[in-house]
């Protein structure tokens, strides 16, 4: 017991120290168009959960309101932004 403490202690001391700090953390809006900014400048796809229901595909414009997206499936997807509850992306 006393040798698996210090072992547990250093795990819990690793797994905090790559957690981000919640004071660099913005408001859900601001990291969200960071994120879709990002995307949109890399050319990478995203996953937007809107609803339950999630949406994936590339980002072609991001508007003050609203986000367009398109995929395989579809050349135009318009996504409100207040809408969004999560958005997946590298």
């Amino acid at each position: 017991m006393i040798r698996i403490l210090p072992i547990l202690l250093l795990t819990s001391l690793a797994m905090t120290a790559n957690a981000q700090d919640p004071a660099a953390a913005d408001t859900f809006e601001r990291e969200a168009l960071k994120a879709l900014k990002a995307a949109h400048a890399a050319k990478k796809s995203v996953v937007i959960h809107i609803g339950g229901q999630t949406v994936a595909g590339g980002i072609k414009a991001i508007g003050p309101d609203s986000i367009i997206i398109s995929n395989r499936e579809h050349a135009t997807i318009i996504v409100r932004r207040e809408r969004i509850d999560a958005i997946e992306a590298d």
